[in-house]
């Protein structure tokens, strides 16, 4: 199925199934996530080189998460290692040289080793040991905040110096907390202990039940007439429908324009570089890919709001309601009824 195909019929689901979603090509998708992860780098390369690194690893981080590039990777490890997070480091750096292995950028993978290698002397360590004997089902182990590997437990793991926050919790048990110091180069070991027992509170008994009212007569309730909300029903879904109708055709609209930019030779599909009419029709694609998700998620909004006027309009029709005793086993009560 190729790629107009694909977006004609997401357009006819959207529009069957009344979703108010969106639907973003993956070229400006991947274009939106580079663009912002670029300007995140960016943002905290600034601050990395005015020394504010308290500032710059948040910006750092954030940027690895849109556009996960190698020299990011490596920058966001420097930028550690000058906060003294020895280990956050010396993890980055070692990720840094497997991806680089993998790219087949030998350059990159030694500097990255070399420097892990250089961190490995101020590496502080911590180690989480469940003594035997110890009932360890459902056990949760809590480090920072983040749960502990089974693995990791009784194995001395890297850790930045510093406060450590752990935190031990099992079914059926009280939680316990505690505060482990760690010093860098230095190695710290905690033995998890024995959680109590929640108490179990005694059961309640259930009060008896109410007795039931005397039996009172209701006059008809008057419910008023429909009056705006069908008509408003039926405008805002044939409104919708249009919104995704002009949806459907800005995004075939933009699949054909990207296609032609490389067809035509203005942009080459392997290396992704355009020449300037190319890049004038990647960039009027993009264009065209960001209305037709407005005018879907504007569409699909309307035909949904549409809907629920329609189907929830009042009708005209007074109800009879009447309270009526009723008793049952073990209690009473009243019953609702009457007739539509």
């Amino acid at each position: 199925m190729n790629r107009r195909t694909s977006l004609l019929a997401k357009a006819s689901c959207a529009a069957a199934l009344v979703l108010a979603t969106t639907v973003t090509p993956v070229h400006a998708q991947d274009a939106q996530q580079q663009a912002m992860g670029r300007a995140l780098f960016n943002e905290g390369l600034a601050l990395f080189n005015d020394g504010k690194y308290d500032a710059a690893c948040p910006k750092l981080e954030a940027s690895l998460k849109h556009y996960p590039g190698l020299g990011t990777r490596g920058k966001l490890a420097e930028c550690y290692e000058k906060q003294g997070r020895f280990a956050s480091a010396w993890l980055q750096y070692r990720e840094v040289a497997q991806l680089a292995t993998r790219n087949g950028d030998p350059t990159r993978e030694q500097v990255a080793s070399e420097r892990a290698k250089a961190l490995e002397p101020k590496l502080s360590y911590l180690t989480v040991v469940v003594p035997q004997g110890h009932d360890a089902s459902g056990l949760v182990v809590k480090r920072a905040g983040k749960e502990l590997e089974r693995a990791k437990l009784g194995a001395a793991d890297p850790v930045d110096p510093g406060t450590i926050a752990l935190e031990i919790a099992a079914p059926g048990k009280k939680t316990f907390t505690a505060q482990i110091t760690v010093t860098q180069g230095q190695s710290a070991r905690f033995e998890v202990p024995l959680l109590e027992p929640i108490a179990t509170a005694p059961p309640v008994e259930a009060p008896p039940p109410p007795t039931p009212p005397p039996f009172t007569e209701m006059p008809p309730a008057q419910i008023d007439p429909p009056g705006w909300q069908k008509p408003a029903g039926i405008v805002a879904m044939g409104l919708g429908a249009v919104g995704l109708g002009v949806g459907a055709a800005f995004g075939l609209s933009a699949s054909s324009t990207y296609d032609g930019a490389f067809d035509g030779g203005g942009c080459e599909r392997a290396t992704k570089t355009c020449d300037v009419a190319g890049q004038s029709a990647v960039d009027d694609a993009r264009s065209k890919a960001t209305l037709s998700t407005v005018f879907f998620a504007a569409g699909g909004v309307l035909v949904a709001s549409g809907l629920v006027l329609f189907l929830t309009a009042p009708s005209a029709k007074p109800l009879g309601l009447r309270i009526v005793p009723a008793g049952y086993a073990g209690g009473g009560g009243v019953t609702l009824a009457g007739s539509l």
